[in-house]
């Protein structure tokens, strides 16, 4: 792949769920760019030890961002935000071919209108939709954000989606001829594989994701209940740390779950196989997704996935086939499914082996760097 591109990646500053996808964004681009501005902040600093091999082709500029606000000071710190990325994008424009906006980049209009003046080509680059996530939250700014991201899509070259599916999910049928299907996961398949086969371990369902209301995390804790109102032989894990986590503490403690269910914080990524082989099931019950690393990285541990049909997951996960589907996120369904599939030990087997063999063929690092090409060949011939 020809080499000479100059990109900047900007996200808002990135919470620790966002340092694999970064870093994997970071490793991919090295490959066809001589110079790397990043614009991020806050947990960025997990992203360092996985780009030690790229760090001379880095620029690394870090604003720290306060999550923790109400409403109106949000706005002023949002806005602040964006103006000083303003300021770099000034800064650093001369020098920058592509600027890739990433992991809430999309939000970040006022850059990406500055972009657009500057006469920069712009990718957008998905993981995710803020607009229905607020709408989930039934938070006020729902529809702002809504108009933010039509906006963004105008005013981009390039809008990199998971799937297909997206495209229609997302309200993307318009800026098709500027849509490109691919995506930044890879997987260490020397970390990430199987330490212990599916039949060796004990009925332990997990869930890892962030604590968060659009992840399913508190249907997940309802399902545990019904689950254990019926079999007693059955453990649970979650892990991860976010804004529900002192709210799930007081609901194990109340319901007297501590026997059965534990509540684990962040696990560091260095960690996560242990967890994953240990798991006869991993459940995602998502409401709004892009593609969740933790999907891939549980299939690549022979960790059969039960998530619901949404983002890029239909795309991954064939129903009985590469993992399950559930029909809806509601507990009692949950709780259904996961106890179905306990009673049927022969098709969690087929389904572990089926995960395992599509990760390893449709994920690796190689194959993720030959998707980039196409789309790498027609920025560097337009510049």
């Amino acid at each position: 792949m020809a080499n000479g591109l100059k990109v900047a990646v900007i996200t808002i500053p990135i919470v620790k769920a966002s340092i694999t996808p970064l870093s994997n964004l970071i490793n991919i681009v090295s490959n066809w760019a001589d110079t790397i501005f990043v614009i991020s902040g806050n947990e960025f600093v997990g992203v360092i030890p996985c780009i030690k091999a790229v760090k001379k082709k880095l620029k690394i500029t870090l604003i720290y961002y306060n999550y923790s606000l109400d409403s109106f000071s949000k706005i002023i710190e949002f806005s602040h935000l964006q103006l000083k990325d303003i300021v770099i994008i000034l800064r650093i424009a001369r020098e920058v071919d592509l600027f890739v906006f990433f992991l809430g980049g999309i939000e970040l209009i006022l850059p990406i209108l500055t972009c657009k003046v500057l006469n920069k080509k712009v990718m957008l680059l998905l993981p995710g939709s803020p607009s229905s996530m607020s709408k989930f939250r039934e938070n006020s700014f729902w529809k702002l954000l809504q108009i933010i991201e039509k906006i963004a899509f105008f005013l981009s070259n390039y809008i990199v989606v998971y799937s297909p599916s997206i495209i229609r999910e997302w309200n993307l049928e318009k800026h098709k001829h500027k849509v490109v299907i691919t995506h930044e996961h890879f997987l260490d398949f020397n970390r990430f594989n199987i330490r212990k086969s599916l039949n060796k371990r004990g009925n332990l369902i997990g869930f890892i994701g962030r604590f968060i209301g659009e992840k399913g995390v508190l249907d997940f804790l309802l399902a545990t209940m019904y689950i254990l109102k019926r079999e007693k032989d059955v453990n649970f894990i979650v892990c991860g740390d976010g804004e529900l986590a002192n709210w799930m503490k007081d609901f194990i403690r109340h319901k007297k779950l501590e026997r059965y269910v534990k509540l684990r914080g962040w696990v560091l990524h260095e960690n996560l196989p242990l967890i994953l082989n240990e798991l006869k099931l991993l459940v995602l019950p998502s409401y709004t997704e892009g593609l969740p690393n933790v999907v891939l990285e549980a299939m690549a541990c022979g960790t059969p996935v039960l998530a619901t049909p949404v983002g890029a997951i239909p795309d991954i996960i064939k129903d009985g086939e590469t993992g399950f589907l559930l029909k809806s996120n509601n507990p009692k369904h949950i709780a259904d499914k996961i106890i179905e599939l306990l009673n049927k030990p022969e098709l969690l087997e087929k389904v572990s082996k089926n995960a395992y063999n599509y990760v390893r063929e449709n994920f690796s690092y190689e194959k993720t760097l030959e998707s980039w090409r196409k789309i790498i060949r027609e920025i560097e011939a337009q510049k």
